[in-house]
């Protein structure tokens, strides 16, 4: 196994989801360097906080957008000099040094302007983000969640016979409470951070009923006939042309495990989201046309609503209103959280789903089997004799 061909392998294993199947994978070298993007990104959106469009003129919030550039630029400057690298070159390593100057840099431009405020926000916020990024990055979360997206296509007539059976039910049972009053009481009235954890409930239960199917269905993808099915296994990957071990058993990690649990669980949470989102909208739909603002208002027990936009037609005011799309995303989540159980007790669609994923879980596992094989005999010349 060539250079090329070891680096093509380990982007195969990123695409699809399972990059802790990467030996001596790094957050220096593997996970971080990935996330200087998102992290460029994150930064620069700490450092506008110090711009104060409402009270400031254009020319200062043009200066102060200015230097906030300019303290990146100057950041990134010494934090390469200071570590011996080219002054302006990507850094093949971020450590440290780096991700301190990620979260301080974005502070300084708050602090040149006297925001004592904005600094202490935009610093809990780049340590908060500085994680979320990790996260993201460590898990290859964006190539899953495109991975995720692919595999769903193919099975989209089997979830269509899902739908078809549970939508019935599901529409009498939440159109029921999308015209009740207590709903709109709870859903259209609560806002910012109780209504994300009101969301985040819902998203919790559901991954639970997930998760709780994951581990019977991974269990013993790792085991192979013969060298003959890996071979095969492995003929339209990276890993072609490396030899099959003797031995067709190599334990997985914590983390390796975590992968293919992740790997099983964007793609259900795909269709879930999928369905969810398409029910939210009948409703958004639905309570555009058929509910009118004074309705609302009294279901709601409240004198106004914020108005988006209203539309009249045949002399009838229809009207989008932001207590609406509330309404309509709160019912979401609970559908979501209710087709996951279907999901989770139908045992055709269990049987159809891991009959679909359950082979690119196995082809990883038949990579990772002869990469780490190879690899050990790079690093154990003596091993290969």
């Amino acid at each position: 196994m060539d250079q090329i061909q070891h680096k093509a392998i380990e982007r195969w294993f990123i695409g699809r989801g399972v990059p802790h199947f990467i030996v001596d994978y790094s957050a220096r070298t593997d996970i971080w360097t990935r996330a200087i993007p998102l992290l460029v990104l994150a930064y620069l959106a700490g450092g506008l906080n110090a711009l104060n469009l409402a009270e400031w003129s254009a020319s200062r919030n043009l200066f102060a957008a200015a230097v906030t550039i300019a303290v990146l630029v100057l950041g990134w400057t010494v934090t390469n000099l200071a570590l011996r690298r080219p002054f302006w070159s990507v850094p093949k390593e971020v450590g440290p040094p780096e991700l301190v100057a990620f979260v301080i840099g974005p502070t300084l431009p708050s602090l040149i302007f006297d925001q004592w405020e904005d600094a202490l926000q935009a610093l809990v916020e780049g340590i908060i983000i500085l994680g979320a990024i990790y996260v993201i990055a460590a898990f290859a979360l964006g190539h899953l969640a495109l991975w995720a997206i692919r595999a769903s296509l193919t099975q989209v007539s089997m979830l269509g016979r899902l739908v078809v059976r549970a939508l019935p039910q599901l529409l009498l049972f939440t159109v029921f409470l999308f015209i009740n009053a207590e709903v709109w009481q709870v859903a259209g009235t609560l806002v910012g951070l109780p209504y994300l954890i009101g969301l985040t409930i819902f998203f919790v239960l559901g991954a639970v009923f997930v998760l709780a199917g994951i581990p019977r269905m991974i269990d013993g993808l790792d085991d192979f006939a013969s060298s003959d099915e890996i071979t095969e296994l492995i003929a339209d990957s990276p890993a072609r042309g490396l030899p099959v071990p003797d031995v067709h058993e190599r334990p997985l990690g914590r983390r390796e495990k975590l992968d293919l649990i992740l790997v099983s669980t964007f793609n259900q949470a795909v269709q879930v989201t999928f369905v969810a989102i398409l029910l939210a909208g009948f409703f958004v739909l639905f309570g555009f046309i058929a509910i009118p603002l004074d309705t609302q208002l009294g279901w709601m027990s409240t004198d106004s609503a914020n108005v988006w936009f209203t539309v009249t037609i045949s002399d009838r005011d229809l009207v989008m209103t932001e207590s609406l799309m509330r309404v309509a995303g709160f019912l979401g989540a609970f559908i979501g959280m209710y087709f996951t159980v279907v999901l989770s007790t139908d045992d055709r669609y269990k049987s159809e789903f891991a009959a679909d994923t359950a082979p690119d879980i196995h082809k990883s596992l038949a990579v990772r089997l002869v990469y780490r094989d190879a690899h050990e005999r790079l690093s154990n010349p003596e091993q290969g004799r």
